[in-house]
């Protein structure tokens, strides 16, 4: 009696041997595209991350009259915020845009929208007038951030061809730099 059950129990082992495979092998696909979309949605963060990094430094320099002094061009301080981004982004300029505007008033700070209605990155945001002292300052970057993963893109994009816009914005006053008080 204890053969036939010893020998019953090996059978029945041997039936589930691969109920596991098989049901992975189900699962798999969605655990996978979950799992994807996870560590692409945190890639994406600390991206964005990054670029708020470098348009920190860059505003940095704009506040604090660096840039004005040194007479910083608009490609050096691109440069600026490309060598802060370039860890983890490309410095391509069809891609990584940086936008300094200077405004009288903070009321008086309006800006367009960077996408446009063909859900593109507005290639007009690209200009740099960091202003005197004293004066109010708009520091934006702008970076096409590529999704692989497939219908989380569809969700988590917000440009053509399954990019997001990842944007980093700061608006101050510029410190009264040089004899100037404000």
């Amino acid at each position: 009696m204890m053969r036939l059950r010893g020998l019953f129990q090996r059978l029945q082992s041997r039936r589930n041997s691969g109920t596991a495979m098989v049901e992975f092998s189900i699962i798999a696909p969605a655990f996978f595209l979950i799992l994807f979309a996870i560590v692409e949605t945190g890639m994406s963060f600390f991206a964005n991350n990054v670029l708020e990094n470098g348009a920190l430094q860059v505003a940095r320099l704009i506040r604090t009259g660096q840039a004005q002094n040194q007479s910083m061009t608009q490609s050096q301080i691109f440069t600026q915020l490309c060598n802060q981004v370039s860890v983890m982004l490309s410095c391509d300029t069809t891609k990584l845009q940086l936008d300094v505007r200077a405004y009288s008033s903070f009321a008086s700070t309006a800006f367009a929208n960077p996408i446009t209605a063909q859900k593109t990155l507005d290639s007009t945001l690209n200009q740099y007038a960091p202003g005197g002292p004293c004066s109010i300052v708009v520091v934006r970057a702008f970076y096409v951030w590529p999704l692989y993963t497939p219908m989380f893109s569809t969700y988590f994009s917000n440009l053509t061809n399954n990019n997001r816009l990842l944007t980093a914005s700061f608006a101050f006053r510029n410190e009264p730099y040089g004899s100037t008080t404000c």
